[in-house]
């Protein structure tokens, strides 16, 4: 089987049991979860689905060297998701900590088609299932990993192209057992660029307004009962052809505002919109050791301590329709 990713080109898919999760209804599904919890039809820039950063979680992790176990469990990590992706965590979760994803897991898991290939095939699914095991797919913000890299890597092909993105994954090396950069011009620029994409992409006034105008229509139609919360184990499909044809005032005007845009006015009396902070620390190879590119680069742990400080700042606003 071969694999066409936007990120790191035509990829050769040969082991069995990668090319039966692939197939299975589990990674199926992701293809209607947007990555960024909107639809395209509500975001201002293309976005991409939860099945392409599974597939390019476990591309990456095949071309640093990752064993099988670690390849099937970066496929595997985000089957949990929820339609609308950290939205949910706006609905029944913490929008700053958006691990509702996190919590379910292992449940989700293990009532899955994927549960039983795995043990076709021979794998432990509470092996795979406890993400602490694999290193290079998962490690503590603000620390490098697979699953971190390729989605950033991701939107950053889609925003600035495939120069940019080259130039961080071909300096991208493996040590003791951690993803680092060969040399700093590289690392920073990663850096720089993640914090670009948590300023406007992921969590800039307008992302945030998006997130707060879709939740609070989910919990209208949960209240309503026009949905029920069964509806988060499937697609985004068929929640959005119910809203769209709901006769429900409050849900059309939120639709509305997403497809056709809103103003946000700074407001005291307005709602407060709280978004988790992301940022990177990237680690650099340098003499038979590594350092962090805020150790050797004052000017990025300056940015960092500030935007992270900005981030916690109450702000209040007022979402108008255009």
């Amino acid at each position: 089987m071969e694999i066409k990713d936007r990120v790191y080109g035509v990829q050769k898919i040969e082991e069995n049991v990668i090319l039966d999760l692939i197939n299975s209804n589990s990674l199926k599904r992701l293809k209607d979860i947007s990555q960024l919890g909107m639809p395209d039809t509500y975001l201002s820039f293309p976005g991409f689905s939860r099945y392409e950063h599974s597939l390019g979680t476990m591309i990456l992790l095949k071309k640093l060297g990752a064993t099988l176990e670690e390849q099937v469990a970066g496929l595997l990590h985000d089957i949990s998701h929820t339609p609308f992706s950290h939205v949910i965590d706006w609905v029944v979760g913490d929008p700053t900590k958006e691990d509702y994803q996190d919590k379910i897991f292992q449940e989700f898991l293990e009532k899955s088609d994927a549960f039983d290939i795995l043990d076709q095939h021979g794998l432990n699914p509470y092996f795979i299932s406890n993400l602490d095991n694999f290193k290079l797919l998962e490690r503590d913000a603000p620390k490098l990993c697979v699953d971190r890299l390729d989605y950033s890597l991701r939107q950053l092909r889609i925003e600035k192209g495939k120069e940019l993105t080259d130039k961080i994954l071909n300096d991208l090396c493996v040590y003791d057992n951690q993803i680092m950069f060969k040399n700093f011009k590289p690392a920073k620029l990663f850096g720089d660029s993640y914090m670009g994409l948590q300023k406007s992409s992921w969590a800039g006034d307008e992302m945030r307004s998006r997130y707060h105008i879709l939740s609070e229509t989910l919990k209208e139609a949960l209240n309503k009962n026009l949905i029920d919360f069964s509806f988060f184990n499937g697609t985004e499909k068929p929640i959005l052809e119910i809203l769209n044809n709901s006769n429900n005032e409050f849900i059309l005007l939120n639709l509305s505002m997403l497809k056709n845009g809103f103003s946000i006015i700074e407001d005291n009396e307005g709602i407060e919109l709280k978004k988790k902070f992301r940022y990177v620390d990237p680690e650099i190879k340098v003499n038979g050791g590594f350092v962090c590119l805020s150790e050797i680069c004052k000017d990025y742990k300056k940015t960092v301590e500030y935007e992270k400080e900005r981030n916690k700042e109450v702000k209040k606003v007022k979402i108008i329709p255009v």
